[in-house]
């Protein structure tokens, strides 16, 4: 990671106004595992996850900045906006034959109407 996640990770629980003490307490560390926590530029995946459960921040997201991790989330999204547009795509032709439908059944009601008056005239 180019960036020094426990900067980050300093930033975050200061914002929250969390001290040494009381996130170490959140986390199962001292005063001096959090300060160690806070120079850090790699942390342990497991580590990571109860930071991010702890200051509900998600850590993880920073990671698409870089690659190959960019790549593969910007390859995740295009396929969704596909399937969206798919879905979009799908909706609109069923509006559409839903009105259609709706066109056959007005006019269906307006023939029956004109016949039955009709069968009323005779």
């Amino acid at each position: 990671m180019s960036m020094i996640i426990g900067n980050l990770i300093k930033d975050v629980a200061e914002s929250k106004g969390l001290s040494q003490e009381s996130f170490g307490k959140q986390i199962n560390r001292t005063k001096q595992g959090v300060a160690s926590i806070y120079k850090r530029s790699t942390i342990d995946i497991l580590l990571l996850q109860l930071i991010c459960k702890v200051l509900d921040y998600d850590f993880f997201a920073h990671l698409y900045e870089f690659e190959p991790l960019k790549t593969f989330k910007q390859r995740e999204v295009q396929e969704w906006e596909q399937k969206i547009d798919s879905l979009n795509h799908t909706v609109c032709l069923k509006d559409e034959l839903l009105n259609q439908r709706q066109e056959l059944v007005e006019t269906q009601r307006k023939l029956i109407a004109e016949l039955e008056g009709k069968v009323k005239f005779l």
